[in-house]
This record gives C-alpha cells, sequence and structure tokens, in this order.
C-alpha cells in the first residue's frame, strides 16, 4: 500500500508553487514547495463550478481557480511569492486590457500578490 502524501509546512520567505486545474464541474488546485527537487504539498482548494461558472470558457475557469486560491490561502499568498504553474497563457488573459469585467475585477484582486506565472514542465 502507498502512502498519502503528509502536506508541508512552508518556510519563511519561501517560493511556493501553485499547480492549477480544471474540470467540467470543478476547478481545483494544490500549493506546493519545493525544496532540492522534491515537490511536497502544503494545501489542496477545491471548488465546484456552479450555475454561470459552468459556462466560462476554460482560461476564465483557470483564472477562476488562480482567484479561488488567492481568497482561501490568503496567509500564504501575502507572506510569500507564488509561481503559477501552467502551460495556458494565463497571465496574458489577465493583462488584456479588452478582457471582461470579471476578469478586470480578479486580475486587480490578484495584484496585490507576488505571483509568477511560469512553465510547467511535465
Amino acid at each position: 500500500m502507498s502512502k498519502a502524501p503528509l502536506l508541508s509546512k512552508p518556510l519563511p520567505g519561501e517560493i511556493l508553487s501553485l499547480y492549477l486545474s480544471v474540470s467540467s464541474t470543478a476547478v481545483s488546485l494544490v500549493l506546493i514547495r519545493i525544496p532540492e527537487k522534491a515537490e511536497l504539498p502544503i494545501f489542496y482548494v477545491s471548488k465546484a463550478l456552479q450555475n454561470a461558472e459552468l459556462r466560462y470558457p476554460p482560461l476564465e475557469q483557470l483564472a477562476l481557480a488562480l482567484v479561488v486560491s488567492a481568497r482561501r490561502l490568503r496567509p500564504y499568498f501575502q507572506a510569500h511569492g507564488i509561481k503559477v504553474l501552467t502551460n495556458q497563457p494565463l497571465r496574458q488573459v489577465l493583462q488584456k486590457p479588452e478582457i471582461s469585467g470579471r476578469l478586470i475585477k480578479w486580475a486587480i484582486e490578484l495584484g496585490e500578490f507576488d505571483i509568477q506565472f511560469m512553465p510547467a514542465f511535465r
């Protein structure tokens, strides 16, 4: 039998990484730390999509996952730099001047945190 991964505690000032995932009915994420090439989970979050959220385009659902993570894990986002590991153009979507009002609101909300977007290597 394999062991379930234990949650890890981040070190003060450590840069944390965030994986986002979107399915047809939910968004989820895992906040991790990467000491010496090992990925150690810190926190898992999942949110079932409801009503209009189910009709968001996939990139908006990905942006929603990031906003949900920032809201639920606010103490981590305030105390640490966050690297969002994604192969999707999420940064560009949040920085477009012609984006929807919802995305503008989310971009402003996320602007208070030290968030970097990096390619996810698998």
